[in-house]
């Protein structure tokens, strides 16, 4: 695909990044924009406007695929796409990055419909809904679905006590509707199989059925000796990504605290949600223990601070939360957060990358989704006509890849060892993403 790229920080590197590998990529970046990371990537660059029709039509927009106006101003972006889509670019996507142009995804699509865009992406309304979906599965470190919910993904800490404390695989094995594709220990991945050890602490990431992947948490990886958590939270952060965050884990039962330092916000946002709202600094421990946050199963940090969210979560690990989640929008903290005990770290950036990713270019590929910042990714691989059928423990890909589920004809199959595949199924293939070309290759040639 011919793909062009407007914008003048993290999020339009980040996309650069994901896509010029297997696009052919241009960028238009403004002229006052000095970001080194520019330079490093392998793409053609205009310098100027993103609503110039001069440079559009430089950037021979009429001949992309795919447009994306993510920009920080929400004005220019919507005002690029709507020259981009006259000017015959087969594809528009805006980002709408403050307030001031839409309140919710509803507003945003209506007005996409309006101008002839085809999608708008809100960075912060995508980030609720990442922290939302992963604080919903209790003890959860990652958590999607595939296939219309048919296929599910958790990543979970293998915890003391449970009944993958220390023990091989071979000899607690898995209950039915699940495969295991990835084992993280430290800074090594690997494949498990039944020779390998389990320890607690290892982050174990699993695919599968809805019932089977909560038969394995339930069963296999939770301390039986501790119940479930119960729905209470602390969000600390109530701007658009909190409130959307607090919105839609009211509407599932859960009861919440949203502490807000804006006094005018946390006035605003009082009326609009059932729990308690207060107005306060998160960062003050004596406000914390006065909620007793100790107490609290999930704190979730999502002010637009990293640093505070980072002394927050830190403060809140110290007092006892078992559980918590929280933003850092500088790609650089992502990873770093995660390494002094964060549990789960996500950022706008990331969130809006990923729907670019899964939302535009699902249709066009074999890309389902990526994790791990990139690292790991699925794909939806088409086994070719002419393959025999052939059993799954005697594909031996030579690269980290396994498949997580069969679809064939309207079926979904968790596979095990003896599964056959066949011509004409559609594979999801967890692997990593620096192999994903050897990947197609293998599952390819059969």
């Amino acid at each position: 695909m011919k793909i062009t790229i407007s914008g003048e920080d993290t999020i339009a590197v980040r996309l650069a990044e994901a896509l010029m590998h297997e696009h052919e990529v241009s960028m238009i970046v403004p002229k006052n924009t000095e970001n080194p990371a520019f330079d490093s990537l392998n793409v053609q660059t205009f310098r100027g406007s993103q609503t110039s029709s001069k440079l559009l039509k430089e950037a021979c927009i009429f001949d992309a695929d795919l447009f994306v106006a993510c920009g920080n101003a929400d004005e220019t972006n919507l005002v690029a796409c709507a020259e981009a889509k006259r000017m015959r670019a087969k594809k528009v996507v805006c980002f709408l990055r403050g307030q001031a142009v839409q309140t919710n995804e509803n507003d945003a699509a209506q007005l996409a419909t309006t101008l002839g865009i085809d999608r708008v992406i809100l960075p912060a309304l995508r980030l609720a809904k990442e922290i939302q979906k992963i604080v919903m599965v209790p003890g959860a470190l990652e958590a999607d679905a595939f296939v219309n919910g048919k296929v599910r993904l958790i990543k979970r800490r293998i915890e003391a006590g449970s009944r993958f404390d220390n023990v091989l695989l071979k000899e607690v094995g898995v209950p039915d509707g699940v495969v295991l594709v990835m084992i993280e220990r430290g800074d090594d991945r690997l494949i498990p199989s039944g020779s390998t050890l389990l320890l607690p602490d290892d982050k174990l990431t699993a695919m599968g059925s809805i019932g089977g992947i909560e038969r394995l948490i339930r069963r296999y990886m939770s301390d039986t000796t501790v119940g479930p958590d119960p729905r209470r939270a602390i969000i600390v952060g109530g701007g658009s990504v909190g409130f959307a965050i607090a919105e839609a884990l009211e509407d599932h039962g859960w009861k919440l605290k949203i502490i807000e330092s804006d006094r005018q916000r946390a006035e605003d946002i009082a009326g609009q949600l059932k729990g308690l709202v207060l107005h306060g600094d998160g960062t003050d421990l004596s406000l914390l223990r006065e909620e007793n946050v100790g107490d609290t199963p999930v704190l979730i940090a999502v002010t637009s601070n990293d640093e505070k969210n980072l002394l927050v979560s830190l403060l809140a690990k110290k007092e006892g939360v078992k559980r918590i989640l929280t933003r850092a929008d500088n790609e650089a903290n992502e990873q770093l957060f995660e390494s002094v005990g964060i549990d789960v770290v996500r950022s706008t950036t990331g969130a809006a990358v990923n729907a670019v990713l899964r939302g535009v270019l699902r249709s066009e590929q074999d890309f389902m989704a990526e994790f791990n910042h990139g690292a790991v990714r699925i794909l939806r691989l088409t086994v070719a006509e002419h393959v025999e059928p052939i059993e799954l423990a005697m594909m031996k890909s030579p690269v980290f890849a396994i498949v997580g589920a069969i679809l064939r004809d309207d079926n979904v199959l968790i596979p095990q060892g003896k599964d056959v595949v066949q011509s004409g199924d559609e594979l999801l293939v967890f692997c990593q993403t620096d192999s994903v070309e050897q990947t197609r290759e293998f599952f390819n040639n059969l």
